[in-house]
């Protein structure tokens, strides 16, 4: 599929105020797209060049159901959505509450699910369309004291390639982006569980800060947005699209033996 069937296309990308959502709006609007980014406060957000900022809180249905009204009546059917809305919860499994994990679920999985559920019956109609949703490489690895975002993330993995498979003898497609550690404001967005036991709080502290670490240092966000462009506009789109160094993790996610990737990990981790 060439780049030029953005031309006279409409996008969303949700959570597009900063970041990798916002990235993936500017790119998608500079490449031909009409492009409506979410936030929940667009008023606050700093405009992007092409971009029409509308209001969207993705744990609210009728929120959900009204941006997406919204858009169909300024700019026609719908034929692109990111789904990049969410944040990092950060905690050990036993100190992250159950309202806590619900709250990460509400946004990072179900947020998809309603932006999907509002938008798929007329893609279907109409015989096109194409999700991307970004995922993590935590949606195929384990991520310590960051359990409940991995989680949310495993779901999106599992959920996506189901759904990819219901719908693409309608002509649609649903995609992910499995990005690794890239710059952009995540640490600062993200919540921390309120509880906080002696007991994990030098492991926990170490492997936060190896996160924090790995976020300055991380791939630019452009190099996500320009894979989210690359699964949109392919021909032949596959399931999966690792960015940056999520190649390399993917790789040895599935090739090497279980016990030497579990000690890797726990190398990493500092968990010995």
């Amino acid at each position: 599929m060439p780049a030029s069937i953005l031309k006279n296309k409409t996008a969303l990308v949700t959570g597009a105020s900063s970041g990798i959502g916002r990235e993936i709006a500017q790119l998608l609007a500079e490449r031909g797209a009409r492009v409506f980014g979410t936030a929940r406060n667009p008023q606050s957000a700093t405009p992007i060049p092409g971009v029409e900022m509308i209001a969207m809180d993705v744990t609210d249905d009728a929120s959900v159901a009204g941006a997406v009204r919204s858009i169909v009546q300024k700019a026609g059917p719908i034929h692109f959505v990111v789904n990049n809305a969410g944040y990092g919860l950060t905690g050990a499994v036993e100190e992250t509450s159950l309202a806590e994990a619900r709250q990460q679920f509400e946004t990072n999985f179900f947020g998809t699910l309603r932006v999907t559920n509002a938008v798929l019956p007329e893609m279907r109609r109409a015989g096109f369309g194409r999700f991307a949703n970004i995922s993590s490489v935590v949606g195929f690895l384990p991520a310590p004291f960051m359990s409940m975002y991995s989680a949310s993330k495993h779901a999106m993995e599992g959920y996506t390639e189901s759904l990819d498979h219901e719908v693409r003898r309608f002509g649609v497609r649903a995609l992910l982006i499995e990005p690794s550690f890239t710059k952009s404001n995540i640490s600062h967005s993200g919540k921390d569980a309120e509880l906080r036991l002696d007991d994990y709080s030098v492991q926990r502290d170490l492997i936060l800060q190896a996160t924090r670490n790995g976020i300055a240092t991380g791939d630019d966000p452009r190099l996500v947005a320009e894979t989210v462009f690359t699964a949109l506009t392919a021909s032949s789109p596959r399931l999966r699209y690792p960015v940056g160094k999520g190649v390399t993790l993917s790789r040895l996610r599935r090739f090497l033996p279980a016990g030497v990737f579990d000690r890797a990990i726990r190398k990493q981790f500092q968990l010995n």
